[in-house]
């Protein structure tokens, strides 16, 4: 009987040192939660905003145009200059529920203060808010357990480990829109708003220990 080269053998080694090292898969893109953080404090502001679930969230992307310039005398090349920047509106869809949903419904309201007898909110009232994005580990690490857990720290779901972060500054409300009826259907009805907003951040997990999350 022979036995492995002693070449083998380290090669071995050195592969469960590299297994060790790898933190995780690519992220998963299914298990997600969106707070809402009302820039001028929103007190006021009632129904359904803080930690919500939403079906699918669109739209994290920055375009900044190019302006080209050509100089006299050093003809080429079309040099490449930076231009303005703009940020992509968010879709975010979720199922229309019964009870205090009416979240999106009283922030587009906000929008009217001077234009309907409808309108939640005086002259000057703040309409603007920030978005934190969380994007949860899956599988959960083992020291997040989710509502089934008897820890301290991991009694509800908000508690699991995020893998990615997105920080979303001065979002709006520009669109609200419900899906159509229709009697021959089975399917769901589906609420979707659009934001507009002045920018975003991205913050990564370093590893999957509560220490090292994605955070600002």
């Amino acid at each position: 009987m022979t036995t492995a080269p002693k070449v083998y053998s380290n090669a071995l080694s050195n592969e469960r040192q590299y297994d060790k090292s790898i933190i995780t898969d690519p992220v998963r893109n299914f298990k997600f939660l969106v707070k809402f953080e009302p820039t001028g404090g929103g007190t006021d502001w009632k129904g359904g905003f803080g930690t919500l679930g939403f079906v699918s969230l669109s739209g994290l992307s920055v375009n900044t145009e190019s302006i080209a310039y050509r100089e006299g005398g050093y003809n080429t090349n079309m040099h490449q200059i930076p231009g303005q920047s703009s940020f992509t509106p968010i879709s975010l869809s979720k199922g229309v529920m019964i009870g205090n949903q009416n979240g999106n419904v009283l922030w587009m309201k906000r929008l009217f203060a001077l234009m309907t007898p409808s309108a939640t909110s005086g002259i000057g009232a703040n309409f603007r808010c920030n978005l934190d994005i969380q994007v949860l580990s899956h599988p959960n690490p083992g020291g997040y357990k989710g509502f089934g857990s008897t820890t301290a720290d991991a009694e509800t779901a908000y508690d699991q480990h995020t893998s990615l972060r997105f920080k979303v500054y001065n979002a709006w409300i520009t669109s609200l829109s419900y899906s159509g009826l229709d009697a021959g259907a089975n399917s769901l009805m589906v609420e979707e708003i659009q934001l507009v907003h002045e920018g975003f951040e991205v913050a990564f997990a370093e590893n999957l220990t509560k220490e090292k999350e994605a955070k600002f």
